[in-house]
């Protein structure tokens, strides 16, 4: 994926400024504080389950310093989503998912560290917009697709109930902002908690109780999913991301001495 790494929509009519951010970069959470500091809302909306859940987040921790009093936390728990994950998903389905997951995440890792040390230069080359590699269908489907739907279900819940009030700063990743803006549209036209709306009709219906629950299978396959993922995530973690890590550190280290030898070789050449 490339986009840019700070999207802000706002939503007409309903007070609300949705601010998607990647969560790992540095200078990003300087332009989203000084955006939240223009709004002056009187509510940020936030990404978490509670309002001192630790996070890697540049610009929760920021916001969090400076708006702690106005936070409003509109995710469920962390562990709910691992749960559902891990024993709502087959385990051959986990294993691929594992294996595309860790095989980006050293290219994750790099651009992360590549925006946050060489900004500039990564500007230049990008356009200034941020990669992210290896989101595959799972993955998307409980970390992303399930949270839009609970977070904007809980924001349209707080709107109706007259719980939020006048301005509100929602800051979420920007993954999550297409299908929140969908859901949060839906509730404008419907006053539908729990829809997405679309050419005149709504086309899906979700709960936020039911989004709540761990488990979205019986008791007794959930449990067994569960273990096998588990020991997957470890196994492949282990021996699948180690071995790799190692390959692409040699490949790498070879690649160089190839470089510096051709470098060597016309050097001399020209002597």
């Amino acid at each position: 994926m490339l986009d840019r790494p700070v999207i802000v929509d706002e939503l007409d009519g309903m007070g609300l400024v949705l601010i998607g951010s990647v969560h790992s970069l540095r200078e990003p959470a300087r332009e989203i504080i000084k955006k939240i500091t223009t709004l002056s809302p009187d509510y940020v909306c936030v990404e978490l389950s509670a309002p001192l859940q630790p996070t890697k987040s540049f610009e929760l921790e920021m916001a969090r310093e400076r708006y702690l009093d106005r936070f409003v936390c509109i995710d469920r728990p962390i562990e709910v989503t691992i749960s559902r994950y891990m024993s709502g998903t087959r385990p051959i389905d986990f294993l691929k998912e594992a294996v595309v997951k860790y095989f980006y995440l050293p290219f994750n890792v790099a651009s992360i560290i590549a925006f946050n040390n060489f900004s500039g230069l990564y500007k230049k080359l990008t356009g200034g917009r941020f990669f992210t590699f290896g989101w595959s269908e799972w993955d998307s489907r409980a970390y992303i697709f399930e949270r839009d739907e609970y977070m904007a279900g809980r924001l349209a819940s707080m709107l109706k109930s007259g719980e939020l009030r006048g301005r509100c700063a929602v800051l979420v990743g920007r993954r999550h902002l297409p299908g929140m803006k969908c859901i949060l549209e839906a509730f404008k036209s419907t006053n539908d908690i729990g829809s997405y709306y679309a050419g005149g009709r709504v086309y899906e219906v979700f709960s936020l109780a039911e989004l709540e629950e761990p488990y979205t299978l019986s008791y007794e396959e959930s449990s067994r999913n569960f273990l096998r993922n588990r020991l997957i995530e470890a196994v492949v973690r282990a021996i699948f991301l180690s071995s790799y890590v190692l390959a692409l550190f040699l490949l790498l280290a070879a690649l160089i001495l190839m470089a510096t030898a051709g470098a060597l070789i016309l050097i001399k050449g020209k002597l």
